[in-house]
């Protein structure tokens, strides 16, 4: 009978621990609620972005945003060509004196039309100075070619693949470049006094 009666309070003891614990536990955590503060900050920021726009020119002091096809014309003075006969004429690119970024300049493609452009062919290179002779002068030694090399030529319907970008700074970074466009040697006798016209892309990417 009494180990019965010590169990009975043993147990008693015990349950009672474990509400009381319980209690504190649930206590201990609306006290945490209640301690807890808050602030915010704010902070924000203004953006602008950069200019990068370009000219171009084929006439010495004419420039102008030649964007849409035909754009400025290359004077060739091309009425008389015949086989391996070089023609030369030269094209200047700029930024203008609103952009606030340099970036890079590469000829991007070629449009043609009519029935000589088969046998057109073409080379040309890129100087950082605007005055550069453009004759045959401008292709020896070691130019830095955006088409065609010292030895090749490329079809007048094809660019470089990749594309030579050349650098250009802002504002009003000027790049010369030198074209020199012949027929073909062999070009069969059918292809005389016929006429054809390349249009030229140039693309400007921002830094």
């Amino acid at each position: 009978m009494a180990k019965h009666i010590a169990r009975f309070r043993y147990q008693r003891f015990t349950r009672g621990r474990a509400i009381l614990a319980g209690a504190l536990v649930l206590g201990l955590g609306a006290t945490m609620v209640l301690a807890a503060w808050t602030d915010s900050e704010n902070v924000k920021g203004a953006f602008s972005a950069s200019t990068f726009n370009t000219e171009s020119s084929t006439v010495s002091g004419v420039w102008a945003s030649n964007t849409t096809s035909p754009g400025a014309g290359l004077a060739f003075n091309a009425t008389s060509m015949s086989p391996t006969v070089s023609l030369y004429a030269w094209v200047n690119v700029r930024t203008t004196a609103a952009s606030s970024v340099g970036g890079s300049i590469a000829l991007a493609s070629a449009s043609t039309s009519g029935p000589l452009v088969p046998v057109l062919e073409y080379r040309a290179v890129g100087t950082k100075a605007v005055g550069t002779i453009c004759d045959g002068s401008a292709f020896t030694g070691t130019p830095a070619f955006i088409a065609g090399s010292s030895s090749t030529y490329l079809a007048v319907t094809t660019v470089a693949v990749p594309s030579v970008a050349s650098p250009i700074t802002a504002p009003g970074g000027e790049l010369r470049y030198c074209f020199e466009v012949r027929v073909q040697s062999g070009a069969a006798n059918s292809y005389q006094g016929q006429a054809g016209t390349v249009n030229w892309l140039f693309t400007g990417i921002s830094n």
